[in-house]
């Protein structure tokens, strides 16, 4: 049973059009759904960049892969976009092999994402 932590946070800058939610601990099938739940309440303000800060998740099964591609394909239908900010190594492995660092953009850190925002 995977633990999972989230905070999300919204510059105060004026003009910021990004949002990001960081991950900590690990995403399985006991809690993909309040992984979701976080995505999508962030989704649902519609910011044109969603960064999701993986850096403290240290585990990421297919089921946590399925809710990330869900909260990306929302976004783009509003015309934003989800990205991914420094996967720990077992995280980026499983986005290599899915191919899923196809589908959504993967960046070594935040500020990387902010900036090619």
């Amino acid at each position: 049973m995977g633990l999972l932590r989230a905070s999300v946070s919204v510059p105060e800058t004026a003009g910021a059009t990004y949002s990001v939610v960081v991950l900590a601990g690990e995403v399985d099938a006991t809690n993909s759904d309040e992984l979701y739940g976080v995505l999508d309440s962030v989704v649902t303000q519609q910011p044109r960049l969603l960064i999701v800060d993986m850096s403290e998740l240290s585990f990421m099964d297919s089921t946590g892969l399925r809710m990330l591609l869900r909260s990306s394909r929302s976004l783009d239908q509003q015309g934003g976009v989800l990205a991914l900010a420094a996967p720990q190594i077992s995280v980026a492995r499983v986005l290599q092999l899915t191919r899923a660092d196809q589908l959504i953009p993967v960046y070594e850190s935040v500020a990387d994402a902010i900036a090619d925002a």
